[in-house]
């Protein structure tokens, strides 16, 4: 059966943990990685109302975007309710897992995952957090080997940037090495002089998906001791970032552009801030994302979506002179359940053989009601 730590490892290829805010508290909660499961429940936040569905629907893992536990607890006991539920997964051998600003910032994550709903182009980072630099991997590899350790390394993601994969360069030549008395040498011979034939490939590998890559070019290269090279690549690096700016396909209306957003996001209502008729370059932010008014504007964008707006940074965005829309905090997070069960039955078609069902959350976690 699968285990906790193979669905904890496919959301860690989704949404690596060392890109969440240094305030954040995510990957596992509560549990024990080497429990066995069958199924797993998406959701937006962990409560009551959560535990009961993951119980009703034999779940052993509960994956949230909220971390349940998210500044320091004292005790763990059912005089409180944070205690209570706590003590319920515990006891039912259920395992509680978070991913949250790393889902915000990863390429292909939330926020991706809601820019993409409208029809736009040229997608950028609204505020880069970090910036990591390519490496260049350069080994050498018997000319009978070449295919599958070239292979091997492309299915780690090595080779990939942009809107290209297995991108790499290999060229034949000759190697020479004397394994010693102790070595064990997959060819040649010992105490002798060797001169074998070579390819010399090298390729890039973004940082993280480098550990990975290393790792399977040492368990699949037919060597004893492989020789490789690592370089910093300076002219190419990896930004990553809060939120999202683009260009819409066509400039439209923004009374049209309004009803497409509830329609698309399922909203019944928005708060608005009207300053500008049409509509070109749009930014988005999931959850809350008051700070980025400002920059939404100085990156040229007409329209800025997000949730949890206040008064007075509404009239931040009326004196800057830029449409903004609130959508909500939950109405623009609840899309975590789809997204992950998306992403997690395609990872797992491949890496677990389907021996693992993700279930979306039917639970309406949002707190208000609009009357």
């Amino acid at each position: 059966m699968v285990k906790v730590a193979e669905v904890i490892q496919l959301m860690s290829k989704i949404a690596p943990s060392d890109l969440a805010e240094n305030w954040d508290n995510v990957g596992l909660q509560v549990g024990d990685p080497q429990q066995e499961l069958e199924n797993v429940l998406i959701a937006l936040d962990f409560n009551q109302a959560v535990l009961e569905e993951a119980l009703d629907k034999n779940c052993q893992l509960i994956i949230t975007h909220h971390p349940f536990i998210f500044k320091g607890i004292k005790s763990v006991n059912t005089q409180n309710q944070s205690g209570k539920l706590i003590f319920k997964l515990i006891k039912n051998g259920i395992s509680l897992f978070s991913a949250h600003t790393n889902l915000d910032i990863v390429q292909n994550g939330l926020n991706d995952y809601l820019i993409n709903k409208l029809d736009v182009e040229n997608i950028e980072i609204l505020e880069v957090t970090s910036s990591k630099n390519y490496k260049k991997l350069v080994t050498y590899i018997p000319q009978t080997n070449l295919e599958e350790v070239k292979n091997a390394l492309y299915e780690q993601g090595a080779g990939k940037y942009k809107d290209y994969s297995h991108t790499g360069f290999y060229h034949p030549g000759k190697g020479n090495f004397m394994p010693l008395a102790d070595s064990e040498p997959y060819i040649g011979q010992k105490n002798k002089l060797n001169q074998v034939e070579e390819y010399r490939f090298e390729t890039i590998v973004a940082p993280e998906d480098l550990k990975n890559v290393i790792q399977k070019l040492l368990k699949v290269h037919p060597y004893q001791e492989p020789a490789w090279d690592l370089y910093q690549m300076d002219n190419l690096e990896t930004k990553n970032g809060i939120g999202r700016i683009a260009d819409l396909k066509t400039e439209i209306e923004f009374d049209l552009l309004l009803n497409k957003i509830k329609n698309v996001y399922e909203l019944d209502v928005v708060k608005v801030v009207q300053m500008r008729d049409k509509v070109k370059k749009i930014a988005i932010c999931s959850g809350s994302g008051a700070d980025f008014i400002k920059t939404a504007y100085y990156q040229g964008a007409d329209l800025y979506l997000t949730g949890d707006l206040k008064y007075h940074e509404a009239q931040t965005a009326e004196e800057l002179g830029i449409n903004l829309v609130d959508f909500g905090h939950y109405g623009s997070e609840k899309f975590v359940r789809e997204l992950l069960k998306e992403r997690l039955s395609a990872e797992a078609s491949l890496k677990l053989k389907n021996k693992v069902q993700f279930i979306k959350s039917e639970i309406k976690t949002r707190p208000w009601e609009y009357k």
